[in-house]
């Protein structure tokens, strides 16, 4: 090894072991953070959003640990994090991991900064070039990571043939170790992908009703223990029951009752606002949480979920309407609970039963107190 300007001008093997530790012990890092985000953050974009981070910062660990070519000048692995968060987190965490890149090659400067940049921005096209065509899991087999480890380690290997100085073995070994990072990492990412999909398919399905596709009684009290904690008032709670729902199943059978279910909760999807919630909770009973200003406004959502949900049902020849009778609970100005919001629009609910059904009775907290 000889010293220059600071920088450690190497051909050595054990420049070459350090750097390859080194990038395992990142990219070990970076599968142990992957899987997690695949198990903790069920929201796509997020997640897209941290794997770019956690790639780019292990972009950034590299480049500040490289092999020195000359002065300002210098060779890593980059391009395996670049390549590895546009297969795993597509377009947004590649962008993520090259902007954090970019600034860190900018930021170590030298008279290679240039070529450095030019090579994570191919790095990022040719990976991305990859993903258009194996965006799909299903066609991501032995093959598309073989063309990902080369998309991935071409760049850098060509960017190294600038400088005459530079040993064929020191270039072989970059190309091979990202090449090989790709195809063993990406397999084990790959399985924790596979892994954290399952997870949040089965989490979804244990919040979701299986017949109409709103999520459960499970769901609406994970949804409301999260309002409660954050304090929300001005809240209301409005329980929906479909009337004479057990004369339509002994009429009609209980394919025609489940039919008529499911075009209920079509309607109560078409009617909701943003930042409403909506839950399938017993067999014919559906629960809303709406945000309200007053009682005179929990009526009037309550009446518009009245009217909207009408489903016809029977044979033509003798068809029918179904409706529903709401009844809600108003926290005004007042902080919201669960448990005594449901048990006084259950009482709501009963006083528009017993007045015939097919109306709509919300009770505000005050007339409650």
């Amino acid at each position: 090894m000889c010293k220059t300007s600071g920088c450690v001008i190497v051909d050595s093997t054990m420049q070459q072991f350090l750097i390859l530790v080194n990038t395992l012990g990142v990219m070990s890092i970076c599968t142990v953070v992957y899987s997690l985000l695949q198990r903790q953050v069920p929201d796509r974009v997020l997640r897209a959003l941290f794997v770019g981070l956690s790639f780019g910062a292990a972009a950034m660990v590299v480049m500040v640990q490289p092999i020195y070519l000359a002065p300002g000048i210098q060779a890593d692995t980059r391009g395996a994090f670049v390549g590895m968060a546009m297969a795993f987190g597509g377009p947004l965490a590649a962008a993520v991991t090259v902007t954090l890149a970019i600034l860190t090659r900018l930021l170590i400067g030298g008279q290679g900064a240039l070529t450095g940049v030019v090579v994570i921005l191919a790095t990022a096209a040719c990976a991305g070039l990859w993903f258009a065509v194996y965006r799909s899991a299903r066609k991501r087999n032995w093959q598309a990571w073989i063309l990902l480890s080369v998309a991935s380690s071409l760049p850098t290997y060509l960017a190294l043939h600038r400088y005459a100085d530079t040993g064929e073995q020191l270039k072989v070994f970059l190309a091979m170790l990202i090449g090989a990072l790709m195809i063993c990492f990406g397999k084990m990412l790959e399985t924790e992908q596979r892994r954290g999909r399952r997870e949040r398919e089965l989490a979804r399905a244990a919040a979701t009703d299986a017949l109409t596709g709103l999520p459960n009684r499970r769901a609406l009290e994970n949804y409301t223990r999260e309002l409660e904690e954050a304090g929300a008032q001005d809240v209301t709670l409005l329980l929906l029951d479909v009337d004479h729902f057990k004369r339509i199943n002994d009429d009609y059978g209980h394919d025609e009752g489940d039919r008529v279910l499911q075009g209920i909760a079509a309607a109560i999807k078409g009617t909701i606002r943003e930042g409403d919630f909506a839950a399938r909770i017993g067999g014919e009973e559906f629960a809303v949480v709406v945000r309200t200003n007053d009682i005179s406004t929990g009526q009037q959502v309550a009446e518009r979920f009245r009217q909207a949900v009408q489903v016809p049902y029977g044979p033509p020849s003798e068809r029918r309407i179904s409706t529903i009778s709401v009844g809600g609970f108003s926290f005004n100005r007042k902080p919201f609970s669960y448990l005594d919001g449901y048990k006084l629009a259950d009482l709501a609910l009963y006083q528009s039963k017993a007045e015939g059904r097919n109306r709509a009775t919300i009770t505000p907290y005050l007339q409650a107190a």
